[in-house]
């Protein structure tokens, strides 16, 4: 998956932007390479990578607390020991989070659909 190929049906999130772990190309890329490559698994009962609280706290915020909305749930390693955590709800919207550790970043909303211009800049 590149910038260009997949752009109108992805949406930045501001916070990931203003934080700037988003903010360059590069940085980007890293994070959809990292897509490419990611496992995915249907919702086990409590995968082992949703445990930390800032992970969970932000599953809660994105599914409204709503886990039965959970589908599949991935994971893929990026460089400096952060991994890439993708949750995609049964209608097919996939969320990423930014795993840091002690905190998480939701970072990216991918679509099924694409978006229009307006959709991609209201995502978080």
């Amino acid at each position: 998956m590149t910038l260009s190929t997949h752009d109108e049906r992805l949406s930045w999130t501001q916070l990931g932007v203003h934080m700037g772990y988003t903010a360059e190309e590069p940085q980007r890329e890293e994070i959809l390479a990292a897509i490419e490559r990611m496992t995915w698994t249907e919702t086990p009962a409590r995968p082992p990578y949703l445990d930390g609280p800032a992970v969970r706290a932000i599953v809660n915020a994105v599914f409204h607390h709503r886990r039965d909305q959970l589908h599949l749930v991935g994971v893929a390693q990026l460089n400096g020991g952060r991994q890439l955590i993708g949750l995609e709800d049964t209608l097919g919207t996939r969320s990423y989070l930014l795993d840091l550790d002690a905190e998480a970043i939701y970072v990216l909303a991918e679509f099924s659909h694409p978006l229009t211009r307006h959709q991609r800049n209201r995502v978080a």
